[in-house]
């Protein structure tokens, strides 16, 4: 858990969870591809929504926490914008692909490029 924010913490669950729900839908299971490098990367999905958090906390809510003392505050803001009830919203899924992106560029830089 990044935050002790409850508002925060519960918005970025709710997040969470309509990604799970979106991505499992799409994909017909438990699990997202992404490109690392130009290699199709198969990332399996455990522990259900536990497994989507740690995602958004490392690649949504961790490069926000480094944006000043109001991060919280400009975090609840955006992921207001995320989810609507329990539905992903356009942007939600927007800021999910470039999430995935960044988690590809991160691997391939990994060692000096991902080769399967």
């Amino acid at each position: 858990m990044i935050t002790k924010n409850f508002r925060l913490n519960a918005l970025a669950n709710q997040y969470a969870t309509a990604l799970y729900n979106r991505i499992t839908a799409t994909s017909y299971g438990e699990y997202f591809m992404l490109d690392a490098g130009g290699e199709p990367v198969r990332v399996e999905i455990v522990n259900g929504i536990q497994g989507i958090r740690p995602l958004v906390d490392s690649y949504l809510l961790e490069p926000l926490k480094g944006a000043g003392p109001l991060w919280e505050h400009s975090s609840i803001t955006l992921l207001n914008k995320c989810v609507n009830g329990t539905e992903l919203t356009g942007k939600g899924w927007d800021i999910w692909q470039s999430m995935v992106s960044d988690m590809g560029a991160s691997l391939a830089d990994s060692e000096g490029g991902f080769h399967a």
